[in-house]
């Protein structure tokens, strides 16, 4: 059994972003961390890379895994449950990342800045990626 929490942002501003998760085990011992850099891309495309290089990166096949993301978005879609309309490149990834390790996949939505401790590491891991605060444009619209 796995817990993955995922985060993903871009700041059109800047033209730069990133993508990151933090994989648990079943103790809540951290597994496989990583974060990444993104140029060019839209937000929903981070969050939908979050998750997808994840569950790349789990360390068996067939697993029982619980994604944890504050992008409805991108759970939604890779879900199934919405309309895959855009970012066909990135489904085509994960359509072969799921027959490649088969997980039993629970999505589950979590409100970003609220708080919650591994979408807040993720959150951070982005911004260190990014070299930026990708969350600039966004703080100043709950002012």
């Amino acid at each position: 059994m796995y817990t993955i929490y995922t985060d993903g942002g871009y700041s059109n501003k800047r033209n730069v972003g990133a993508f990151a998760y933090v994989m648990l085990d079943g103790n809540g011992n951290t597994v496989r961390k990583g974060a990444w850099k993104i140029e060019n891309e839209t937000n929903n495309r981070a969050e939908l890379k979050a998750i997808i290089t994840a569950v790349y990166h789990l360390p068996e096949q067939n697993a029982d895994v619980t994604v944890i993301s504050d992008s409805k978005y991108a759970l939604n879609t890779l879900s199934g449950e919405w309309a895959r309309n855009k970012n066909q490149d990135l489904f085509e990834v994960w359509d072969r990342v799921l027959s490649q390790k088969q997980p039993r996949i629970e999505y589950r939505w979590v409100k970003g800045h609220n708080g919650d401790r591994y979408n807040e590491i993720c959150d951070e891991m982005c911004n260190t990626a990014a070299g930026t605060d990708l969350n600039e444009e966004f703080k100043k619209y709950k002012k």
